[in-house]
């Protein structure tokens, strides 16, 4: 009888343990799916997939809506036509001769291993554009034309993250891209024949994928067939001018001086050193700002769940304060009095390749397009040199652009041709000519539908590059200026 009464005893303890265990159960799951689910507002997008992912077998992923933060992923809804082509479409005393568009590629995965990037769908929602361009890339029969090019995959995977490779998404911008500038200078000029293009690709994947497509978008199929691309090895289209023992030494000195500013804000270093642990997987990569953003970019531009890690998650405030630091320190970056010089040093092969183009359109009429499809860098240099300086041109968005526009004044005829031409600078859909260093003066009023257009003379272009370009280091060409002391 004892042991009946034990073993009645045991069993209504076991009976209560599993009646306290399934109370616990019904209260913490629900609270914790409320947790999670409070941490973002979503936006409902539905957004394509494909069952090609190795990682994905979804039909839909709903995205997060990250609003203002996403003003530095560029999407292709937001890119459009600025001041483009106005002055050539408004002036009929213009003949618009050439333009060259230095580009930097669209939206790719992180530089670094993040935390989840393979729960993280980068693909693009579909539309009818994006398909007929993978259309065209699976027909194309010879891919001879891409030169170095030829063995690269021509797009990316459909949705995966992959660590610095381009995604749907920079596809979907530089088709963007592409399809406005064509709109707006097929009325001025015709690129139907290939002779009267020349396509550059620094040799990474991104770049030349990036180029692809802008070059798809902006010109027919058939003269896209026909022109040869050409690869760079560096990332500043140095060309033959890139080894400089002082370059290292300046971009030391402008890291030390944003090193000491956030040396000064304590709170947000200690936010940066926690984001920083959070986010990235592996413990060898460099704490710093500008990484952190471009890593948290991944999230942000995709719509993704901010990452958590050992109890503590990425918040949107914190990315907020980390990106208004950032946007404050980018106008103090800009106005370090070594960035000129270093851009100078950096892009100096760029800038002659370009004049050697610029000639060509002035004296030859050809080339009409000349694109370089580069990086956030190669912008940066590019400016840096020219004097074009501020918070936006040290960090160009995903699938900016840089575009020179050369014309020619039909009311001149001098004997010598390069006075007859003019040029002017467009970043990201604005007018920046004022603002180049070697314009300030010599301008020419682009007519009377607006005052405030002005072209720049040729000739200006060529005497700095040619004559004035090392100045700033009291010497005369390349070699000596880079044995000078910073």
């Amino acid at each position: 009888m004892a042991y009946v009464q034990a073993g009645a005893v045991r069993n209504m303890a076991r009976h209560r343990y599993l009646v306290y265990l399934i109370i616990w159960l019904c209260i913490f799951f629900p609270a914790l799916y409320f947790k999670i689910s409070d941490r973002h507002i979503l936006d409902g997008r539905i957004v394509n997939t494909s069952n090609n992912a190795a990682h994905k077998y979804f039909e839909s992923v709903i995205r997060i809506d990250y609003k203002d933060l996403t003003k530095v992923c560029n999407s292709p809804q937001i890119i459009e036509h600025g001041d483009e082509g106005n002055i050539g479409l408004l002036n009929t005393s213009l003949t618009l001769q050439g333009v060259i568009v230095l580009t930097r590629h669209g939206d790719r995965g992180p530089m670094n291993h993040i935390r989840n990037i393979d729960d993280i769908d980068c693909g693009t929602s579909a539309n009818s554009e994006y398909n007929d361009y993978l259309e065209f890339l699976q027909n194309i029969s010879s891919l001879q034309f891409l030169g170095p090019f030829h063995e690269s995959p021509l797009y990316p995977s459909e949705n995966t993250c992959s660590l610095s490779q381009l995604t749907p998404v920079g596809i979907s911008q530089m088709l963007k891209l592409g399809r406005i500038l064509r709109s707006v200078y097929s009325p001025l000029f015709s690129f139907a024949n290939s002779d009267d293009i020349i396509i550059y690709s620094t040799k990474y994947r991104r770049t030349f994928q990036s180029a692809l497509a802008f070059a798809y978008a902006i010109l027919s199929p058939d003269v896209l067939s026909k022109i040869t691309f050409k690869e760079s090895d560096s990332y500043s289209y140095c060309f033959d001018h890139c080894a400089c023992s002082i370059t290292d030494k300046i971009h030391l000195k402008i890291k030390q001086s944003y090193s000491r500013r956030l040396k000064r804000r304590e709170v947000i270093k200690k936010l940066i050193q926690r984001l920083h642990t959070i986010v990235h997987v592996m413990s060898n990569v460099k704490v710093d700002p500008y990484i952190l953003r471009d890593s948290i970019m991944t999230y942000v531009c995709h719509g993704a769940p901010l990452p958590c890690y050992q109890d503590d998650c990425v918040t949107t405030e914190n990315v907020r304060e980390l990106f208004k630091y950032l946007d404050w320190d980018l106008e103090r970056y800009a106005k370090h009095g070594q960035l000129h010089k270093y851009g100078l040093l950096k892009s100096y092969g760029f800038a002659l390749n370009m004049a050697k183009n610029l000639l060509k359109m002035v004296s030859e009429g050809k080339p009409r397009l000349v694109l370089y499809s580069g990086h956030d860098l190669t912008s940066q240099y590019l400016l840096s040199a020219l004097g074009v300086l501020n918070s936006q041109t040290i960090i160009p968005y995903y699938a900016s652009r840089l575009v020179f526009e050369v014309y020619r004044d039909n009311t001149l005829d001098t004997p010598d041709p390069s006075k007859d031409f003019y040029f002017r600078v467009i970043f990201n859909g604005l007018d920046v000519t004022r603002t180049v260093l070697f314009c300030t003066s010599g301008f020419y009023s682009a007519g009377p539908t607006d005052q405030a257009d002005y072209l720049c003379p040729i000739e200006s272009a060529i005497r700095f590059i040619h004559e004035d370009y090392f100045t700033a280091f009291n010497a005369s060409n390349f070699k000596e200026a880079c044995d000078k002391q910073p």
